[in-house]
């Protein structure tokens, strides 16, 4: 399988077009036909709410995932790729990595891709930033056609907010 090469960066520019592609498509053409609308489950601090989301709302919380795109300068230069075959999962494992830890937020970015149809399941990103005294992690989640979480931690000295926006669309059906 073409994805199982090591650390070959021409497959990201065919990895992260899925990726693009099918949040950008997605955000644009499909997300007003889903019944019931899209809805949030937002976690502050482990307390609950949720609310149905319209599609100007969908589409903030589904922007937090482009300025990821690991096709495009500086970023696609400064990622390392790494894989292998998951036989619990049944995927092929992306991993990508920042070259050197001075390169901005990312941490990783981990793509599963179905072993058969190499059709992306999830998307995975973690970044870290500081911003003052307070440092900023972020988790975001893509679960191919059906849901998306974005988990926002800020700590402090004497501060800690954690924050989970979960997204979904058609989890039951698929």
């Amino acid at each position: 399988m073409q994805y199982i090469v090591g650390t070959n960066m021409s497959t990201v520019v065919k990895i992260a077009g899925k990726i693009d592609g099918l949040i950008r498509s997605f955000k644009l053409s499909k997300i007003n036909a889903v019944t019931p609308p899209p809805a949030k489950i937002r976690t502050i601090n482990k307390k609950k709410d949720s609310t149905n989301l319209t599609v100007t709302e969908f589409e903030k919380y589904a922007n937090t995932f482009l300025p990821f795109d690991i096709t495009k300068q500086p970023l696609k230069s400064q990622l390392k790729e790494s894989s292998f075959h998951d036989n619990s999962t049944k995927c092929n494992t992306l991993i990508y990595n920042p070259v050197n830890a001075n390169i901005g937020d990312i941490r990783d970015v981990t793509v599963l891709l179905d072993e058969k149809t190499d059709k992306v399941k999830n998307i995975f990103i973690q970044t870290t930033r500081q911003i003052k005294d307070t440092t900023i992690n972020e988790n975001l989640q893509w679960k191919s056609r059906k849901s998306f979480r974005i988990t926002t931690i800020k700590r402090a000295k004497d501060y800690y907010k954690e924050e989970t926006n979960y997204i979904s669309w058609n989890e039951a059906s698929n």
